[in-house]
């Protein structure tokens, strides 16, 4: 357990917290983006709850070009995010309105 405070707790590998989560929305985004065009299906996917990811992604963005404008990769990477996440929100519009 105290190994685990140590890693949880070291200040270098939180400041690595937001793009590690960052890189995961963005596997999470292909992921669907995947399956949705291999299915041509959005079918169980909700427009809404993808909008507020977007939302999030772009309010971490906002906060990273605030308060931590030196760290580029933390803003580029969320950037691709919100590229990767919008892809979802228009293939989910797509498959379940447009088609």
């Amino acid at each position: 357990m105290n190994w685990f405070n140590k890693v949880r707790t070291n200040k270098s590998l939180v400041d690595k917290t937001p793009i590690i989560a960052t890189l995961l929305f963005g596997l999470a985004s292909i992921n669907q983006i995947v399956r949705m065009w291999l299915e041509q299906t959005a079918e169980g996917q909700s427009l809404w709850g993808w909008i507020t990811v977007n939302i999030a992604l772009i309010l971490w963005l906002n906060f990273y070009l605030v308060f931590n404008k030196d760290n580029k990769f933390a803003i580029w990477g969320t950037a691709v995010g919100i590229f990767m996440n919008s892809c979802v929100i228009m293939s989910v519009i797509y498959f379940r309105y447009l088609i």
